[in-house]
């Protein structure tokens, strides 16, 4: 499941720039939104079916190379890099795609929420690419 994580996480970059840049050089909102929310629940998802598989079946043995055997301490520097992140984006961007559809409506456009959605949602998006970034380190650092 970690490999496909970081296959996912590929896309997610990929459909998060390409979403952003829509909003902002085209000003397509409605398009943003129909990008950013669909992909907030996908990775959830997928955030979910991960944990799972990583409680059920691990990860330290292979990443240690040997059944039994001790996990490197710079696989642990990633992780824990990785974590903070992962952890902030998934507390972050539900409250920003939330509010977002709460506050923009059906018909998404520019409106007094835009003050605060523009400075944490791009927290928020820079918060996932090193979520991603600090995840393909850990992969490579474990499992490689």
């Amino acid at each position: 499941m970690i490999d496909v994580l970081i296959l996912i996480m590929v896309v997610v970059v990929v459909a998060l720039a390409w979403s952003v840049w829509q909003v902002k050089y085209r000003s397509r909102y409605r398009l943003h939104k129909f990008v950013q929310v669909p992909l907030g629940i996908s990775l959830l998802a997928v955030v979910v079916i991960f944990e799972l598989d990583i409680r059920l079946n691990g990860w330290q043995d292979r990443a240690a190379g040997v059944v039994g055997g001790t996990v490197p301490t710079a696989v642990w520097i990633a992780l824990g890099i990785h974590l903070a992140c992962a952890i902030s984006s998934l507390l972050l961007w539900p409250v920003v795609i939330v509010r977002a559809v709460r506050s923009f409506g059906s018909s998404p456009k520019p409106g007094a929420h835009s003050s605060w959605h523009k400075p944490w949602a791009r927290v928020a998006a820079t918060d996932m690419v090193l979520t991603a970034i600090t995840g393909w380190v850990f992969y490579v650092v474990a499992f490689v």
